[in-house]
C-alpha cells in the first residue's frame, strides 16, 4: 500500500514539472504549441513572406522580396532596345517574329488578343476606324495598317516596340501581354496589314506572282 502511494506520488510529481514546463513556453510565446515533436516536419525552415523583419525591410513597398538585381524571371524574354526612335529603328530592322510561330493558326491567335486590347481603337480592319475613333472618343487618328504596309514600315520589330512601349497618346501594353502574345499580335496586325490575307495565302500569291513574272520575262519576243 505504501509503494502504491509513493508510485502516485511520483507520477503526481512528473505530472506537475511537465504541466510547469509546457504553461512557461505558452507564457513565452502564447502562440507557442508547447513541446513539439520533430518540430521539423511542420515548420518550414525558410522566412516565410510576411514576416516581421520582411515586413521592415520592405516596409516602403506594396510587394514582399524583390528579386535579386540582374535576374531575369523564367520564360521572359527582355527587350533590348530602348524607348526611343533609334530603339524603333533598331527594332524595326533586327527584331524578327521566331519562325517557329510564323503560321495562319499563330495568326488567328494574335485575333484574340487584337480583338481585346487594340480594337477598339485600331478598327476590325486595321484601318485606324475603331469605335473610340468613330465615335469621337479618341483624340488621334490611328495609322492604316494597310497604308503603313504599302509604305514598308509595318515591320516586326515596329509593331513589337509600339506594344512594348506604346507610341503618342497609346500606352503600353507590356503589362497585359507576354512577349509571345506580342508576337501573335504582330503577326494578325501584319495580316490585316496585307488586307487580311493568311500567310498562306500570301506567300502562294508571291509564288505565283514570281512565277508570271518569270514566265514573261524568258518568252520568245513575237517579231511584229
Amino acid at each position: 500500500m505504501k509503494v502504491k502511494k509513493y508510485t502516485i506520488l511520483a507520477l503526481g510529481t512528473v505530472a506537475f514539472a511537465s504541466a510547469a514546463m509546457f504553461s512557461s513556453c505558452v507564457k513565452e510565446n502564447p502562440d507557442s504549441p508547447g513541446m513539439e515533436f520533430m518540430p521539423d516536419m511542420y515548420r518550414g525552415v525558410g522566412p516565410e513572406a510576411n514576416l516581421e523583419f520582411i515586413n521592415d525591410a520592405m516596409k516602403d513597398s506594396m510587394t514582399n522580396l524583390l528579386p535579386p538585381d540582374g535576374t531575369v524571371a523564367r520564360g521572359w524574354t527582355p527587350f533590348p532596345y530602348e524607348n526611343n526612335a533609334m530603339g524603333d529603328s533598331l527594332a524595326s530592322a533586327f527584331w524578327k517574329v521566331p519562325a517557329s510561330m510564323r503560321n495562319d493558326s499563330v495568326e488567328m491567335e494574335g485575333k484574340f488578343y487584337y480583338d481585346r486590347f487594340c480594337v477598339y481603337c485600331h478598327g476590325d480592319a486595321g484601318d485606324g476606324q475603331g469605335k473610340l475613333v468613330t465615335s469621337e472618343k479618341y483624340p488621334n487618328q490611328p495609322p492604316s495598317y494597310l497604308d503603313l504596309n504599302k509604305k514598308g514600315t509595318l515591320t516586326d520589330g515596329h509593331v513589337y516596340h509600339v506594344i512594348t512601349y506604346g507610341k503618342g497618346v497609346m500606352g503600353s501594353h507590356a503589362a497585359q501581354l507576354s512577349p509571345e502574345e506580342r508576337w501573335k499580335v504582330v503577326l494578325y496586325v501584319e495580316r490585316l496589314g496585307r488586307g487580311n490575307i493568311s500567310m498562306a495565302e500570301y506567300q502562294k500569291k508571291m509564288t505565283e506572282t514570281v512565277a508570271t513574272d518569270s514566265t514573261k520575262a524568258t518568252a520568245p519576243v513575237q517579231p511584229k
